[in-house]
């Protein structure tokens, strides 16, 4: 949650909340109540909700790569290449690899972020409301905006996600091509 979601619940300005979170300010008696239902409703470490669902893996830009043999097969015919352009194609190949290596990590960040906002708002939704019928309407409202704010952040969530699983086929595609022209370098 951002500082501006929390502030919009708590109904202060996010400069409020930003100087409760440096401890220049201190909670008032009026939003402790509101600050503790919700407390109850998000998952740990910071809230005492349920738990949730574990995040996915993704594809990690920086495990080991496959042995070249693994790649390139047990008799593949390999042809004679100048061993200063092969050479200077590794570079550009780990050069682009790391670049867009960098790039597929943020955007895992990224997609991880909003998944754990998914899941909270999943969440939030399936808990019960406050009790008091002026709190219950903030809060519905409150998760209205919330919801609001994860659609605006995130307007096409399919192309997203084609497009974070295409950069790293590629991804995958420049470590298998190192790989090889590793190997190609020592035949």
């Amino acid at each position: 949650m951002t500082g501006r979601q929390l502030a919009r619940y708590l109904g202060v300005t996010p400069g409020f909340v930003h100087h409760l979170e440096t401890g220049r300010r201190s909670l008032s008696a009026r939003l402790a109540p509101r600050l503790v239902a919700l407390s109850r409703l998000l998952p740990p470490p910071l809230g005492q909700g349920p738990p949730v669902a574990p995040e996915p893996d993704f594809y990690d830009p920086l495990a080991p790569l496959p042995l070249p043999e693994q790649l390139l097969g047990s008799t593949a015919p390999t042809a004679a290449v100048a061993p200063d352009a092969l050479h200077q194609r590794v570079r550009d190949t780990r050069l682009l690899l790391l670049v867009l290596g960098q790039r597929l990590a943020r955007q895992q960040q990224q997609a991880a972020a909003m998944a754990r906002r998914r899941r909270g708002l999943t969440q939030l939704r399936a808990s019960a409301a406050p009790a008091d019928a002026a709190e219950a309407a903030h809060y519905t409202k409150w998760l209205a905006g919330l919801t609001l704010d994860l659609e605006l952040d995130e307007p096409e969530p399919a192309a997203t996600t084609t497009t974070r699983w295409l950069l790293a086929a590629r991804v995958a595609g420049l470590r298998a091509e190192v790989a090889a022209l590793k190997a190609n370098q020592i035949l």
